[in-house]
């Protein structure tokens, strides 16, 4: 999300400015994205891995009020780029990921039952 507002470059000044997106934005897409690859490799603990999503969910959700702030505190007209929707789609497909796990966990409790 914030990767993709890495490098600008503006037009009147000619400056180069690294890190367009608020740092602080840049830090929590970087975190979630340590912690869900972490987490793919999390596929025989099913409770770590709902715990990992869960706490990538908030993360998500934090970045995603930073990005809210960030666009509502231009008094003039709010800048929406694609950038600044992407960590809503990570929290819905995240969420889609933890009712996969929590369905495949009670797919896997119920194959114990049988034995």
């Amino acid at each position: 999300y914030s990767f993709l507002n890495i490098i600008v470059i503006e037009e009147p000044s000619l400056v180069l400015k690294l890190f367009n997106a608020s740092r602080i934005s840049f830090i929590l897409s970087l975190l979630v994205a340590c912690i869900s690859f972490i987490t793919i490799f999390m596929f025989k603990k099913l409770n770590l891995q709902i715990a990992l999503c869960s706490v990538c969910l908030i993360i998500l959700f934090a970045q995603f009020t930073v990005l809210l702030i960030e666009v509502f505190s231009n008094f003039e007209t709010p800048n929406f780029l694609i950038t600044n929707v992407m960590p809503f789609i990570s929290m819905l497909l995240l969420i889609l990921s933890i009712k996969g796990i929590k369905k495949d966990k009670k797919l896997l409790s119920s194959y114990d039952r049988i034995r």
